[in-house]
């Protein structure tokens, strides 16, 4: 029987930070985590879980947006007091994430990214505007090398931040290390001015505060990954 190229690209191999909430729900399940306790810090586990800390810290991010946890100010991440059966249920929803195929996971990005550049435009601050800048000169730099895969998200990423729309940001970062996964697998974005120029408008209109022109820009920018995710279906 022939593979579709939708089972291809779906997101089934188990990513790092599953595997860390994975683990997690283990030591819950087993009773050695309990709702009210505190995780380990980032260290420890790293060290136990044979991960690396940014590993670890999206697995909490994950865990966090959904209410499984949540971060106290010099406290750590704690178990938010839920039912076990109602933590382990949760936790299993998050863990089915890595099942949504890769059209899904760009048409699902291009949505928030829309909303990001709009929100920013209109909300950026001076500290802000000195994080967008940063990643995209840095863009600029980088930009006909191997690490430009990167640096376009972190230049993506400094604008979620400044739209100051947590749950934007945190989708943002939940559903980003699949797509790049998917992006380094094809070798899909090669250098490209066209990108260069278009980060160039996009940076313009966010100055200016123009949220209108910003957003349709970047439904613009994103077409292409648009049309290459539609190829996987």
């Amino acid at each position: 029987m022939a593979t579709s190229n939708k089972e291809i690209y779906s997101s089934k191999e188990i990513s790092p930070s599953d595997q860390v909430i994975s683990k997690i729900k283990e030591l819950i399940n087993s009773g050695v985590l309990k709702p009210g306790d505190r995780l380990p810090a980032e260290r420890k586990m790293a060290d136990e879980f044979g991960f690396g800390r940014a590993q670890i810290r999206e697995a909490l991010h994950k865990l966090e947006f959904y209410g499984i946890i949540k971060t106290l100010p010099q406290s750590g991440s704690v178990i938010n007091r839920l039912d076990i059966t109602a933590i382990d249920g949760l936790i299993s929803d998050v863990l089915h994430l890595q099942n949504y195929d890769f059209f899904s996971l760009v048409e699902t990005r291009i949505m928030l990214e829309v909303n990001a550049i709009s929100l920013c435009s209109e909300r950026w601050t001076e500290s802000d505007m000195k994080e967008i800048e940063h990643a995209h000169n840095n863009f600029l730099k980088y930009w006909n090398t191997n690490e430009r895969v990167s640096y376009d998200f972190a230049f993506h990423r400094a604008i979620a931040e400044a739209s100051h729309n947590h749950v934007i940001k945190s989708m943002l970062m939940i559903i980003t290390p699949d797509i790049l996964a998917i992006y380094n697998k094809e070798r899909f974005c090669p250098p490209s001015t066209n990108v260069v120029d278009e980060h160039v408008k996009m940076l313009e209109c966010i100055k200016n505060r123009n949220s209108n022109d910003a957003a349709r820009l970047m439904e613009q920018h994103m077409q292409g990954v648009l049309e290459f995710a539609k190829t996987k279906l």
